[in-house]
């Protein structure tokens, strides 16, 4: 019957299980969210929800990479994760990330068949692979943002947030290993991004905070000085703490 249920139907038949189950839910302690839901999709099937949503994905790089220089997010395999697609948040999701091509690939089982599905851009809200979380930010909130259309949260407040803009750019390497051979190659290209008061600034240097915030230069010098180590290994930690110590009491006051 499920079959020929339209998507309204399903988050119908959804939304009246939630209300029919809870007091199941509260007897049986289900007090996780997350929980729930996993137990609903395993019930239904996730290929009957919302999230069945969206093209199959063919890699056409397969077998053409090299050194293992893929495109995709940390390293090239499957997360857990969760993604919040029109709407309606999915946890315990199968999920990769393609920086090269910024598409959010999901892997779903319809039966005994493993299917690898690029989610439509515009219906995802946000999403969470290996600890990360992305949102999408549409550039006609912040028309000078960069082209990627998801960035990680790596601090946010009411005064601010700081993002990071993951991307991969395709390089074609020729190797001769008994003839001529094409691979590919992925390189990073990482942009962290201030973004305040409607607007937005990339952080290429601490010479980008010195325009942005005349005030506190020599705090910044200092930060910069006192924490190399930090920067090298850890960019991403220096820069929350960077704008933690520094950054987030001046906008605070600002907002007094």
């Amino acid at each position: 019957m499920l079959k020929g249920a339209t998507m309204y139907g399903i988050n119908n038949i959804k939304s009246f299980s939630v209300f029919f189950m809870l007091p199941f839910i509260f007897f049986a302690q289900l007090k996780e969210e997350s929980a729930y839901y996993n137990w609903f999709d395993t019930v239904i099937g996730q290929e009957h929800t919302g999230l069945y949503n969206g093209r199959q994905y063919i890699d056409s790089y397969i077998n053409k990479i090299y050194e293992n220089k893929h495109p995709f997010f940390h390293l090239d395999k499957v997360y857990k994760g969760s993604v919040t697609y029109s709407g309606q948040t999915y946890y315990d999701v199968g999920m990769k990330y393609n920086l090269n091509s910024d598409h959010l690939l999901i892997t779903l089982k319809p039966g005994a068949m493993v299917s690898v599905l690029q989610l439509v851009h515009h219906n995802i809200q946000e999403f969470t692979i290996d600890g990360s979380r992305f949102i999408r930010i549409d550039k006609d909130i912040y028309k000078d943002i960069p082209q990627s259309k998801f960035f990680e949260v790596l601090l946010e407040n009411p005064s601010f947030s700081l993002i990071k803009s993951h991307r991969k750019k395709k390089k074609e390497r020729i190797e001769n290993v008994g003839g001529n051979k094409l691979y590919y190659e992925f390189v990073s290209v990482n942009k962290y991004i201030l973004l305040s008061k409607g607007k937005s600034e990339v952080i290429s240097s601490k010479y980008d905070l010195f325009n942005i915030y005349p005030i506190v230069k020599k705090e910044i010098k200092q930060f910069y000085v006192k924490n190399k180590r930090l920067r090298k290994s850890q960019p991403d930690r220096f820069m929350q703490r960077l704008f933690e110590k520094i950054i987030q009491p001046i906008e605070s006051k600002n907002q007094l």
